[in-house]
């Protein structure tokens, strides 16, 4: 659309329309540059350029930086989250010694801030000014992230930071690195693998390659599921699994999941289920395998005990090494066991020991099953094999296979196992067992001894 402009005397202006190809079109210009027309005067230019070229753009990581935007606030309507002004102080870094930030976790006033090798602390919205002593004497308000405060100790989250969990104060996380599995609370940084499980997560930690946190707040416990991936052909001990193409128990050789429980300070079970990831919410502890399927409620009443993600149930069960007076060899003789009626000793071995005639092997006995089991011998008189109850205690004795050489009858006598110690395993199973809510109280395991004697030979 034309239109007239009205000039009081005459410059020079180049006013360029669109072009096609080469040529111009509703390109115009007036034909003096000097202000007034003045000889030698000042003239009209394009003057200096809003814009520069920088010919090595391209984008930069700084591993070990942080960036914050504009402030968002709900209450005002404030959304400045898509500014990051370059002319203010909007970034905050540690050493880059110590590798990548890999964990941000914000707790009421304070930022804790976990890179590969180490974990820091730094306040947010404010800052404080310290004494030549160390003391604080004030905090500088108006400070998006303050001073970054080191915790002692060169431990860090390394490249597994879904290994992180937080429950009431406390920091779970896992330092593949340093074979570590580690709490951060108020007094610092803490080693629980260290807890008669440093040897285990040692060589344990080596072979993992995904590592999964999780707090269960219903048991008060960190879970932690150490697994390899599909091209890992390394072996991880977990324990026994229910086979679900036969029905029969096998060892799982690519995950396994440990339970820290804070009121015994100490790590108290392995569990056979192998989350993809967890969490809690009112009190329950949620998981899920693969990520595709629904979540699963722990501690559910309506589904079998110890069967997870629609699985057949897995045996339930606990290893003891008996080793009262542990410089003496002695004759074990007797199981015992205080707690819940359907327990059994699935498995019963002492020591391997060497003599003149046989090598090496492992004093082995038969498994005593649960309470009321019976068999017949040859005379069809009915024999007990499994735990007899008397006064509310659980006592049966141990039959030694290697004295049944033709494995008959004679497993009945009662020979007891010989060595320094003896390895027990008591297993709580019963695949065709109804659900806990029809069954009632939990299967418990209080105590469990050995009637042991001193060796004759």
């Amino acid at each position: 659309m034309s239109g007239i402009v009205e000039i009081a005397y005459f410059n020079t202006f180049i006013l360029s329309g669109a072009e096609t190809g080469t040529a111009a079109i509703g390109e115009w210009h007036i034909e003096e540059s000097r202000i007034k027309g003045d000889y030698n005067g000042a003239s009209v230019d394009y003057g200096v350029k809003a814009y520069a070229v920088d010919e090595k753009y391209g984008s930069s990581r700084r591993k070990n930086a942080m960036r914050y935007s504009g402030i968002y606030n709900i209450r005002t309507g404030v959304n400045d989250t898509n500014k990051f002004p370059s002319g203010q102080e909007i970034t905050k870094s540690v050493d880059s010694a110590y590798g990548a930030i890999n964990k941000l976790f914000a707790e009421e006033t304070d930022l804790t801030i976990f890179q590969e090798d180490k974990v820091h602390a730094a306040m947010i919205d404010k800052d404080a000014i310290f004494t030549a002593e160390g003391g604080r004497i004030s905090a500088a308000a108006n400070i998006v992230i303050g001073q970054i405060r080191p915790y002692q100790g060169t431990f860090g989250i390394g490249n597994y930071p879904e290994s992180f969990a937080y429950y009431n104060g406390r920091k779970y996380f896992v330092d593949k690195e340093r074979a570590s599995v580690l709490r951060l609370s108020r007094d610092g940084i803490t080693k629980i693998s260290d807890y008669g499980m440093d040897d285990y997560f040692s060589d344990t930690l080596k072979v993992a390659d995904v590592i999964r946190g999780a707090f269960d707040g219903d048991r008060g416990e960190y879970i932690v599921t150490l697994q390899t991936s599909v091209d890992n052909l390394e072996s991880i001990s977990q324990g026994l699994i229910t086979d679900s193409a036969d029905n029969t128990t096998t060892n799982a050789g690519d995950y396994a999941t440990i339970g820290f429980y804070e009121d015994a300070n100490g790590w108290t079970s392995f569990y056979t289920y192998k989350p993809g990831f967890g969490f809690s919410h009112a009190n329950d502890f949620y998981t899920w395998e693969k990520g595709e399927e629904e979540l699963y409620r722990h501690g559910n009443q309506t589904v079998k005990r110890s069967s997870f993600y629609g699985n057949d149930p897995d045996p339930v069960y606990v290893r003891l090494f008996v080793n009262q007076d542990p410089s003496t060899v002695k004759n074990f003789l007797t199981i015992n066991y205080e707690g819940t009626t359907g327990w059994e000793a699935s498995e019963i071995k002492s020591e391997n020991y060497t003599n003149l005639t046989y090598n090496s092997r492992i004093e082995e006995a038969y498994k005593i099953a649960q309470e009321g089991i019976i068999v017949y011998d040859g005379d069809n008189i009915a024999v007990p094999v499994g735990f007899i109850r008397k006064e509310s205690e659980y006592s049966a004795p141990i039959k030694n296979k290697h004295v049944d050489y033709y494995q008959d009858n004679s497993y009945f006598n009662s020979t007891g196992l010989k060595g320094h110690y003896l390895d027990l395993t008591m297993q709580y199973w019963n695949v065709n067992e109804n659900t806990a809510e029809q069954i009632g109280d939990p299967a418990e395991i209080f105590s469990v001894s050995s009637e042991a004697v001193l060796s004759s030979k």
